[in-house]
C-alpha cells in the first residue's frame, strides 16, 4: 500500500495545519497515529493527577541531520547513542515509506518481511527495534526486530497495531484501532494490556523506559491534545505553558521527557527534566518536533527547513562542562 506523506508522521506533520483532522474511519488504512484537531485549545479536563512544571529558557543542542541518501524527506525517530532509526519517502507522489537505521555514518534500508511500506519507530540499549508496516492487503501491523528475527505485534482483535516505543526489557506500547477507535496498549511478557487515558477520545503510547513508566498522547472530547504520563498505574496530564497542543513521545530512565508543543506561531521541540520545560528548537527551522530522548540526553526528531522540507535531526546536549 501507499503511505502519504502526511501519514508517515501523523502526530509529526498533521499539527503543522490548524484544521486538519485525521479520522481512523475516513482514512485510508496507514502506518498512522491519526490524532485530530492537533491546534484546539479546550479546557483541561480532569485526570487522576497533575503536572505542575513551569517553562524555562531554549535548551542548546549540537544539530546533526539524518537525511536518508536521495530522500524527499527524512524522519529519525529514535538514537540509542549508536544507531539511529526512521523512515524516509524518496518521492512524496509515490508516497512509499522504507524504514531505516544509521549507524556509523552508513544508511541501511531496514527491510521488514511482507511489508509495502514500513517505519522504524524506536531501538533499545540491545539494538532491538520495533516500528510498523503495511502489508499487501492494507493492513497495519507492528513489529518486533531482534538480531534480524521479526515478529508481528497484533493486539487482539484490532484492525491495525502500532508498535512505537521499546524499553530495555522488550516492553512495547503503541497503538491500535479496534472499532473505528484508537487505543495505547502495552505489550510484556506476551500479553497485552490496554491503555486509555481516563475520559480521553484517543490514546496513544509512544515511550517506555525501564522502570515500565509510559508516556504518550490523548486527544480529550473537544479535540484538544495533551501529553499523559502513567506511573505507578496513576496517570498524569501534561501540557507546555501555554501552549495549544502538546504531544509527547519519547522518556529515558531519568524521567525526562521529549516531545514538541503548538503555540500561535509555530511547532517547537521540548525537553522536560527536573520539573521544568525546555523549548528546543533548530536554528533557522520553521518546525522542531522531537521524539526521543536516551539516557545520555541526545535527542532525535524533525525539523521543518525554511521552504518547509523535512529532515530528521539528532542532538547532542551543549553542557558547561563540555560532555
Amino acid at each position: 500500500m501507499k503511505i502519504r506523506t502526511s501519514c508517515i508522521v501523523a502526530i509529526c506533520s498533521a499539527v503543522i495545519e490548524p484544521g486538519l483532522a485525521q479520522s481512523p474511519a475516513a482514512e485510508q488504512p496507514s502506518a498512522a497515529l491519526p490524532l485530530k484537531g492537533l491546534l484546539s485549545s479546550p479546557p483541561h479536563p480532569n485526570a487522576t493527577a497533575r503536572s505542575s512544571a513551569t517553562a524555562t529558557l531554549a535548551k542548546i543542542y549540537n544539530f546533526a541531520t539524518a537525511d536518508y541518501p536521495g530522500a524527499a524527506l527524512s524522519i529519525a525517530f529514535d538514537n540509542n547513542a549508536r544507531t539511529t532509526v526512521g523512515a524516509f519517502v524518496f518521492d512524496p507522489a509515490a508516497s512509499l515509506a522504507n524504514a531505516f537505521t544509521l549507524k556509523g555514518g552508513v544508511y541501511r534500508i531496514l527491510v521488514v518481511p511482507g511489508a509495502t511500506a514500513s517505519i522504524a519507530t524506536a531501538i533499545n540499549h540491545s539494538n532491538q527495534v520495533v516500528g510498523a508496516y503495511a502489508d499487501a492487503a492494507g493492513a497495519v501491523h507492528g513489529f518486533l526486530d531482534v538480531e534480524g528475527v521479526f515478529s508481528n505485534i497484533d493486539f487482539p482483535g484490532a484492525t491495525h497495531t502500532q508498535a512505537i516505543g521499546v524499553n530495555d526489557s522488550t516492553q512495547v506500547v503503541g497503538d491500535y484501532i479496534a472499532a473505528d477507535e484508537e487505543h495505547g496498549f502495552l505489550y510484556s511478557g506476551g500479553a497485552y494490556t490496554a491503555i486509555d487515558y481516563p475520559g480521553g477520545l484517543i490514546t496513544a503510547a509512544t515511550g517506555i523506559n525501564s522502570a515500565g513508566d509510559i508516556v504518550g498522547t490523548w486527544l480529550d472530547s473537544t479535540g484538544g491534545v495533551h501529553g499523559f504520563l502513567r506511573r505507578g498505574g496513576v496517570f498524569t496530564s501534561i501540557d507546555f505553558p501555554l501552549s495549544s497542543a502538546t504531544v509527547i513521545w519519547g522518556i529515558n530512565d531519568s524521567g525526562d521527557l521529549a516531545g514538541y508543543y503548538a503555540d500561535a506561531s509555530a511547532i517547537h521541540g521540548f525537553v522536560f527534566a527536573n520539573g521544568a520545560f525546555n523549548t528546543v528548537d533548530v536554528g533557522g527551522a520553521s518546525q522542531t518536533l522531537l521524539i526521543r530522548i536516551n539516557d545520555k540526553g541526545q535527542v532525535a526528531g524533525v525539523f521543518f527547513d525554511a521552504l518547509s522540507e523535512e529532515h530528521g535531526l539528532t542532538g547532542k546536549p551543549v553542557t558547561t562542562d563540555g560532555d
